[in-house]
């Protein structure tokens, strides 16, 4: 009867004592108890050991990456701090390096009582990738022409390089120097796309004076391909800003094409563009919000397009 008795306890506990699984590794390096001699607590003691050594390794890689993040994030806000804090200009590229994601969207009136849209304006995705340089990487725009038009589609891609050359806060000068290579990759639709790569050299200066700011670049346009098809364009675009109250920033713009060689040699396109500007207004965070509306008139007898309507918003960071 006393040798049942025990047979009976450990058949008890065989059924009430669940069997281990594949996936309670955790739980039993918690839960081993040693008894001298068995080479199996060894090895189970080795496999414990291991586990924690990779949660570690883990933990210590994350750690790296957020130490790497946050160090990258400050690298960015210093490189905005050591230069003028002006807002972007709606046609005219702001020499300022940012971190920003900046959407426009265009309006203007086209042939036969039609409207063209135009999504994304180029812009996109801005970053500081060093203490001298900053990337755009963009969106390309989309057209879209309402109610009778042909259907829509994606012009090229976007591509932007700034390299800082010299600038200064508003308290040591308020002025910049920045050069700028932007290019567009030949990756749109037929009908809304030019055809061929295009590299844009451009150098950007600025300088300020109180509440009042100059912004201004010049360039060439150099196509890749078709050369004396779409031609070489020098471009010129300068930006008159006040920092007025309210966060506002009312503006006027010349936007000037001067057309060298191509099917326009020799002439001129003008733009006038009244805008007004908002922000930055803090959101949360290292996050800020500005805005800015205008519209593009012609000034000269050849132009592309007229009384373009623009909206531009931007998320800073």
């Amino acid at each position: 009867m006393a040798t049942k008795i025990p047979a009976a306890v450990f058949a008890l506990i065989a059924v009430l004592v669940p069997a281990a699984r594949p996936d309670d590794g955790a739980e039993k390096c918690e839960t081993i108890f040693v008894t001298p001699g068995e080479k199996s607590v060894d090895a189970s003691l080795d496999a414990c050991q291991g586990q924690g050594d990779v949660r570690e390794s883990t933990d210590k890689h994350s750690a790296k990456r957020r130490r790497l993040f946050r160090s990258w994030l400050d690298m960015a806000e210093q490189v905005q701090a050591d230069q003028p804090d002006w807002l972007s200009p709606l046609a005219t590229t702001s020499g300022r390096l940012k971190q920003e994601f900046r959407y426009d969207i265009w309006e203007q009136p086209s042939a036969n009582g039609n409207t063209t849209y135009q999504f994304s304006g180029n812009k996109g995705l801005e970053f500081i990738t060093s203490s001298r340089t900053q990337l755009l990487l963009g969106v390309p725009t989309y057209t879209l022409v309402s109610p009778n038009g042909p259907p829509g589609g994606f012009g090229d891609l976007p591509l932007m390089l700034k390299v800082r050359i010299s600038s200064a806060p508003r308290t040591e000068g308020n002025y910049l120097l920045t050069f700028i290579l932007a290019a567009t990759a030949p990756t749109g639709s037929h009908r809304y796309a030019v055809g061929d790569g295009v590299v844009t050299p451009t150098l950007a200066l600025g300088k300020g004076w109180k509440r009042f700011a100059v912004q201004s670049t010049i360039g060439v346009n150099l196509p890749t391909g078709e050369a004396a098809k779409l031609g070489r364009q020098v471009l010129w675009n300068t930006a008159f800003q006040y920092q007025a109250r309210w966060k506002l920033w009312p503006e006027v713009e010349a936007n000037a094409t001067f057309c060298e060689t191509g099917k326009d040699a020799g002439d001129t396109q003008l733009f006038l563009t009244p805008g007004l500007g908002f922000g930055r207004l803090h959101l949360a965070g290292r996050f800020r919000f500005s805005s800015a509306v205008g519209m593009q008139i012609a000034a000269t007898r050849l132009h592309t397009y007229n009384h373009r309507l623009m909206i531009s918003t931007r998320v800073s960071f």
